[in-house]
């Protein structure tokens, strides 16, 4: 019975621990900073390659995506994400906007937007930093 109990107290102690799996921000978000060339679906249907996006630091803790000029996919909504460095892993934010995910490593974005007023342009994008 003793036992018992001692084994329920340790169980408990064991499970309040402070490890929880929440990320570690690390570092500077610096290295999202650049254009990025690759494939971008808008609105689900029209796809391009050789889409261009350039990522520009906002303040230190945010970002903006912007389209190329001048192209077919340029209609695209320019969208400022919140981010924040993971580990010195991956640089990734989200939100209403929608998200934003940058693998140091192999240095792929992924960008998905969301619809924040009428006039705004959904868009899926994946590419690689130049």
């Amino acid at each position: 019975m003793i036992l018992c109990l001692v084994a329920m107290v340790a169980m408990i102690f064991v499970g309040c621990s402070k490890d929880k799996d929440e990320p570690t921000v690390s570092g500077k978000i610096d290295a999202i900073v650049g254009t990025f060339k690759g494939k971008m679906v808008i609105g689900g249907d029209a796809e391009y390659f050789n889409a261009i996006i350039t990522v520009s630091k906002v303040d230190d803790g945010k970002v903006k995506a912007t389209v190329k000029t001048g192209e077919a996919y340029s209609r695209a909504t320019a969208k400022t994400f919140p981010v924040q460095n993971i580990s010195n892993i991956h640089i990734s934010g989200q939100g209403p906007m929608g998200s934003i995910t940058y693998k140091l490593d192999d240095k792929n974005i992924q960008i998905s937007t969301e619809a924040e007023a009428n006039s705004d342009i959904e868009y899926f994008f994946q590419g690689t930093k130049q």
